[in-house]
């Protein structure tokens, strides 16, 4: 009997082309990005959540919890204010950590991008110039550029009177300053002119800590935001541990489960998308069993010095 012959998607494709690519780089030439350390432990929403504009997304992890809300824009034509939603999914991952990475290496947190550099190097980086693909592009910037992002954690400090542990919040803007400008219909606020400002308390948080990460390997992940936090925190994670450390299925499902409510389907969908994190990490040891995962010590998924190429 004649074997049917097996074409692979033009997704699969692209995937293993990048895998190729990033494995012929040697480590010490791969394009530095960034993400602040915070979002190894909680992360953005997977999916759009289509909440109320004043409806904040909620994400709890152990001892921290990611508070994401959104503020308005004035648009001045129509005098009312418009909404652009929550950042979510792997592009609002990978955009941010690539702006964060131009502000570290210019050494300032205001960038002077136009539009049109902008469109390049998300199309460099894997958001091709087809019409929709780079419009979802733009529109997380613009999601970005009017989040603020709360995270509450435990600091360990015990209240000597009450016997509880104390709680830190951090309340950061992303962007302080973003250039928008009017569609010619409607009038309606649409992306950036040219500059971006980071806030000064996250360029400050950014600057302290920041944790390093490859583009080669996002881009390999650019399909999937739950492999993208896994990596984030391997790459936190993996490097500094010193002995095995244990991690049960329900703790795994606090921290990666996201919208899947039943626990076989998310254990199936960690094991898909571990492999697919392998492909990015191959250097990442750990071990999956029925009762959950067992992280070993592993050697970071980058080094050298911040290496990004500028439009």
């Amino acid at each position: 009997m004649e074997e049917k012959e097996h074409h692979l998607s033009r997704y699969v494709k692209s995937r293993m082309e990048l895998v190729l690519e990033a494995r012929n780089i040697e480590p010490n030439e791969l394009e530095q990005v960034y993400l602040p350390a915070s979002l190894a432990h909680v992360y953005f929403p997977r999916r759009d959540p289509k909440l109320s504009n004043d409806q904040p997304y909620i994400h709890e992890n152990g001892h921290y919890t990611l508070y994401l809300s959104q503020r308005p824009l004035l648009n001045k034509f129509t005098k009312k204010f418009e909404y652009f939603g929550l950042p979510f999914g792997p592009k609002a991952r990978i955009i941010l950590s690539v702006i964060n990475a131009m502000a570290l290496q210019q050494g300032s947190p205001k960038l002077d991008l136009d539009a049109n550099s902008l469109s390049t190097f998300l199309t460099r980086i894997g958001f091709t110039d087809g019409g929709n693909q780079l419009a979802q592009a733009r529109n997380q910037v613009a999601r970005l550029a009017r989040a603020d992002i709360n995270i509450q954690y435990s600091n360990g400090r015990i209240n000597s009177e009450t016997g509880q542990e104390g709680t830190t919040d951090t309340s950061i803007r992303l962007v302080s300053e973003f250039d928008f400008w009017a569609k010619e219909k409607e009038g309606q606020p649409t992306l950036w002119d040219r500059n971006i400002v980071l806030s000064n308390e996250y360029w400050e948080t950014l600057q302290k800590h920041a944790l390093p990460l490859s583009l080669e390997h996002l881009k390999i992940l650019s399909g999937n935001a739950r492999a993208i936090d896994i990596y984030t925190f391997f790459a936190y994670r993996l490097h500094v541990i010193n002995k095995p450390v244990f991690l049960a299925w329900t703790i795994l499902k606090e921290m990666f489960g996201g919208e899947i409510s039943a626990m076989n389907e998310f254990k199936r969908t960690l094991r898909q998308t571990l492999n697919l994190v392998k492909l990015a990490y191959p250097n990442a040891k750990f071990e999956l069993d029925n009762k959950g995962m067992t992280l070993h010590n592993s050697p970071p998924p980058i080094k050298g010095k911040s290496k990004i190429e500028l439009p």
